[in-house]
């Protein structure tokens, strides 16, 4: 009996070579689906790191929120800057749609705090795109080993319809008999175990790699929440003074006319000319 690969694929029954024909099905899409995901999550982080730097300068600034709120038009690729995109745009919309009371307190804080959900929810939906193909991993991570213990099962029953029949064998009954089987039995485990290796490997790393793309967004995110806080207070600081400096500016040009109206009363005109 030959033992090599080919001669073990030539002995197999038509169920086992199905079986193994649908693994290497499955682990040839779960090696597509790695290869797809790493580049995606690779380009998708270093656009992102380098979108930040892009950003940060900008949002440290009030005066050039408007112009951050443009950054994202070039970097569509990168899934944080189509999140904060989502929220600078929120903003914007938010303080034409105040007018008069752009300059209140809390007004805009209530918007920065509905452009921090708007965030959110842009973030779920770049972190549920980034996460395609991993349901995929993890299916066939979990289906692997039994789709080969089915081969397996067939490759048993094989052995023992042979131990049973020894003409149909050619070994007499003997180990020689069953050998066919059984191996035939174990190369199916051996390659559902293989394929489940391979997509437990990739799901865990593709997995933790959502996690730390998760986590940029989470910082970033929230960073540029505070800094769009710390700008509403600061707009909130500057209306208060403008409108004090209006109520200042009637009352300075009025005092000297109440003050001369005194001077006037104590020097009444003269009645002997």
């Amino acid at each position: 009996m030959d033992f090599s690969l080919l001669g073990l694929w030539q002995q197999m029954g038509l169920v086992a070579r199905g079986v193994v024909i649908l693994l290497i099905a499955m682990s040839m899409y779960a090696i597509g689906i790695g290869l797809e995901r790493f580049i995606t999550y690779r380009r998708g982080r270093s656009r992102s790191i380098a979108f930040l730097a892009a950003l940060e300068p900008l949002i440290r600034s009030r005066e050039k929120l408007d112009q951050a709120s443009h950054l994202g038009k070039n970097w569509q690729d990168a899934p944080l800057a189509r999140i904060v995109e989502t929220g600078l745009k929120e903003y914007q919309a938010g303080l034409k749609e105040l007018g008069g009371l752009v300059h209140d307190a809390v007004e805009r804080e209530l918007l920065v705090h509905s452009v921090g959900r708007s965030m959110d929810r842009a973030k779920k939906r770049e972190l549920a795109g980034l996460s395609r193909g991993l349901p995929a991993l993890a299916t066939i991570s979990s289906s692997a080993p039994f789709v080969g213990l089915f081969g397996t099962v067939f490759g048993i029953i094989t052995a023992f319809r042979q131990m049973a029949d020894p003409k149909a064998g050619g070994g007499g009954g003997g180990l020689a008999t069953v050998s066919a089987g059984i191996a035939e039995a174990l190369m199916t485990t051996a390659v559902g175990l293989a394929v489940a290796i391979v997509a437990v490997w990739l799901f865990n790393f593709f997995t933790t790699r959502v996690n730390d793309l998760g986590v940029l967004m989470d910082d970033a995110t929230g960073e540029l929440s505070d800094r769009l806080l710390h700008a509403a207070r600061g707009n909130a600081v500057e209306g208060q003074d403008e409108r004090s400096d209006s109520v200042v500016a009637p009352a300075a040009s009025a005092a000297p006319t109440k003050a001369a109206e005194p001077a006037t009363a104590s020097n009444p005109p003269n009645s002997e000319g």
